[in-house]
């Protein structure tokens, strides 16, 4: 084996002071702070929580609620700065950090515009040629696609720089007919984000045999959303617009691709066309008909989560329900099951976003009655009307 040589004079360095020698090269380089202020163009509104990052060295910090911002223990030298923030195109620029001087970059983000009277509505097509959309055929789904993904990259970064934990509320139950019957709802304590696990056509896994054969259903997150597996394996279409408590929401569909022969998920995402936040996720599993022999009964699974923006621009999952809707047996109707979660709390670990407590609750009303709550089911499953 050929082992390359370093050159005579460092031979001769013990190996522990060249370990030791690399550390205090770094530890003496000069560091300093780059601040400013992030504001919308032309009208120079200060745009607060909007991401401010150096990709280059993992530095990230939120604006604040006045839009200031601030990266400390900058090294010294060259950097290229990104800002995002929903809504609004990414500014990118290189900034030289000096230590003997202030250092200030004040950004103005242009807002994507939705024309909603340009858009059109393409009838639903077989996902033969899934991936992102190309953006001179289809400007609208790219446009929205892009939307998208900047809220899952806004979700990501809250996540990191301020980890958090929330309390919710899930009650399991099964539906028949127009009645209810839920369990003893219980409180729970969970993580606030985690790490993605979608797989491609592999979003339904079973470990065991005959009756003690067990089945979980993976669904993607707004996280898998940013996922290349995930991209690929999807196409995507817009798909008209919606009013919602005085809000216009517009459309995004995501379709499977028919090369999944196993099942997968499709799904509708609703974004809000003046601010480009996510407010809905309606995620359906496609090819129910490929679920394992002892879940046939099974015709289709929907889960729908809506997003609360308990900060401008920043958001947490609020509600979650889910639905598995089972075919008759015959003439006699088949319970389906549910499942009901809801947020009352977030609890940020260490630190929390500029102008943020640390606790944030949410005061709820308690859940209607079971009547009344199959209402609340129904309303979120599109399915639930078959």
């Amino acid at each position: 084996m050929v082992r390359p040589s370093l050159p005579r004079v460092l031979r001769r360095v013990p190996r522990l002071t060249l370990l030791l020698a690399v550390p205090s090269v770094l530890a003496a380089q000069p560091r300093a702070s780059l601040q400013g202020t992030v504001r919308a163009a032309p009208t120079d509104v200060p745009l607060p929580y909007a991401v401010v990052t150096i990709p280059a060295l993992g530095l990230e910090r939120f604006s604040g609620a006045n839009g200031r911002y601030a990266l400390l223990d900058v090294p010294v030298g060259q950097h290229e700065v990104v800002v995002r923030r929903i809504g609004f195109v990414p500014f990118r620029a290189t900034v030289t950090v000096r230590a003997d001087s202030a250092n200030t970059l004040d950004v103005r983000l242009v807002q994507i515009p939705v024309r909603l009277a340009q858009l059109t509505v393409r009838p639903t097509e077989p996902c033969r040629t899934p991936g992102l959309p190309d953006s001179t055929k289809f400007p609208e789904a790219a446009m929205l696609v892009g939307l998208l993904r900047e809220n899952a990259a806004t979700y990501r970064s809250l996540a990191n720089a301020h980890p958090y934990t929330y309390a919710q509320v899930r009650a399991l139950g099964t539906l028949l007919g127009d009645t209810l019957r839920l369990g003893v709802p219980l409180a729970e304590r969970v993580d606030g984000v985690r790490t993605p696990v979608y797989r491609p056509g592999r979003v339904v896994t079973t470990t065991g045999n005959g009756p003690f054969a067990q089945t979980s259903m993976a669904l993607p997150t707004l996280l898998d959303l940013t996922d290349p597996g995930f991209i690929a394996n999807h196409c995507f279409h817009y798909r008209g617009t919606r009013v919602a408590d005085g809000a216009t929401l517009v459309k995004l569909e995501v379709r499977a691709a028919d090369r999944l022969r196993s099942p997968d998920v499709h799904g509708t995402f609703e974004l809000d066309s003046a601010t480009g936040q996510l407010r809905r996720m309606a995620l359906e599993l496609s090819r129910p008909d490929r679920l394992p022999s002892h879940l046939r009964e099974i015709r289709a699974v929907e889960v729908t989560t809506t997003f609360l923006e308990f900060a401008p621009g920043l958001s947490i999952v609020d509600d979650v329900c889910a639905v598995n809707w089972t075919r008759p047996s015959g003439r006699r109707a088949r319970p389906h099951s549910a499942e009901l979660q809801r947020v009352g709390a977030v609890r940020f670990s260490e630190t929390a976003p500029p102008d943020i407590p640390l606790l944030q609750e949410f005061p709820r009303a308690p859940w209607p009655r079971p009547r009344a709550l199959f209402g609340e089911i129904a309303a979120c499953s599109e399915l639930g009307k078959g």
